[in-house]
C-alpha cells in the first residue's frame, strides 16, 4: 500500500512487509525511486502490526527526526540495540 504524505509533497511514504510479518517503512520520492528504508528487519523483538524500529542513524538521521517531529512516527519507550546504535521502536500514525 502506497500513501501519500500531504506534509511531504516530494514524497510517499510505501508501507509493505518483512517476510516475518513485520511492517516495513520506506520513503520514496513522487517518481516512485527509493530514498530511503526507514524501518529495520528485526527477529529478535515482538512488534505490533502498526510499529517499526526505527534506524535513526546514519543516512537516515535528518529523515527520522523530520518524521518524529511530524508525528508520523511516535516514539514509544521501547528500544533495540542494533550493532552500536540504540534504535526506538515508534508506531507509524498513518
Amino acid at each position: 500500500m502506497t500513501i501519500n504524505i500531504k506534509n511531504y509533497p516530494n514524497g510517499l511514504i510505501v508501507k509493505r512487509n518483512y517476510p516475518n510479518g513485520q511492517l516495513a517503512v520506506f520513503y520514496h520520492n513522487n517518481d516512485g525511486e527509493p530514498i530511503a528504508e526507514l524501518s529495520l528487519f528485526e527477529d529478535s523483538i515482538e512488534l505490533t502490526s502498526n510499529e517499526i524500529v526505527l534506524k535513526n542513524y546514519s543516512e537516515n538521521s535528518q529523515i527520522a527526526q523530520e518524521f518524529l517531529a511530524s508525528q508520523i512516527l511516535i516514539p514509544t519507550d521501547r528500544f533495540v540495540l542494533i550493532g552500536s546504535n540504540l534504535c526506538p521502536i515508534c508506531k507509524i500514525a498513518i
